[in-house]
């Protein structure tokens, strides 16, 4: 095809048509020039394709991984709200002393129980940490779940560091409490009198301030993770192919 074309232009140079010559090697760069841009437009949308169909599996990889971190924050999410509740009935229980001299030990213990109770949460995070790590996080096109995702880790963190400030700080109210409640003879520990508890000040301070007060704020910013969570899925099978 090229001595083609060469042979034509020899030709049209040696006939003396120099102005057909120059139209035909003007014609000659535009098809020369036509097929670059077609061999790039070609090439263009195979990686295209390619780093669509990438997209395409990160973002199933990545809402199976968020679909069961969002199982596991709705459990954790109902546990601690059990716990909130037993800290209200208990604080509620502080300012009415009739009631609890009726209540029965059972009561009281399951009360105590339910508030005891401190869920954390530890999401798997293997693929998302993959794919920023990797740099692979990019290859997404919708910023809002680039910037979701992204900060993810750190806002897992400051949802949950109200649960951590009671895991931290619950074992050593709990053991003032549990001594002030020893039943002892002979120098030896044969029981608790549970119904102290109400009259202890490290309960007090624990039910109150944590499992109440610290609790209440943390179960806000749990739920604020909860919506952030559902709306990454959102946004995952917005860009999901059907």
């Amino acid at each position: 095809m090229i001595k083609f074309f060469r042979r034509i232009r020899y030709n049209l140079m040696e006939t003396g048509k120099t102005g057909k010559y120059l139209k035909y090697a003007i014609g000659e760069i535009l098809l020369v020039i036509i097929g670059i841009l077609i061999a790039v437009s070609i090439n263009s949308w195979n990686e295209n394709r390619k780093l669509k169909v990438e997209e395409q599996s990160l973002l199933i990889d990545l809402k199976q991984e968020i679909t069961v971190n969002l199982k596991d924050l709705e459990i954790v999410i109902e546990n601690n709200e059990k716990s909130f509740q037993g800290a209200t009935e208990m604080r509620a229980l502080f300012q009415d002393r009739e009631a609890f001299n009726k209540m029965p030990d059972s009561v009281f213990g399951s009360i105590v129980g339910k508030m005891n109770m401190n869920y954390t949460y530890d999401p798997r995070n293997g693929i998302l940490n993959s794919i920023i790590s990797s740099g692979q996080i990019n290859q997404l096109s919708n910023k809002e779940l680039k910037y979701l995702l992204a900060s993810l880790k750190e806002m897992t963190i400051d949802a949950f560091e109200n649960s951590m400030k009671i895991e931290n700080r619950r074992d050593a109210l709990w053991y003032s409490t549990y001594d002030d409640a020893r039943i002892v003879e002979d120098g030896k520990i044969v029981g608790f009198k549970t119904r102290s508890y109400y009259d202890s000040g490290p309960f007090r301070t624990l039910t109150i301030s944590l499992f109440y007060f610290c609790r209440r704020d943390g179960l806000k910013e749990e739920y604020e993770l909860k919506e952030t969570l559902e709306h990454i899925i959102e946004l995952i099978d917005q860009g999901i192919d059907k």
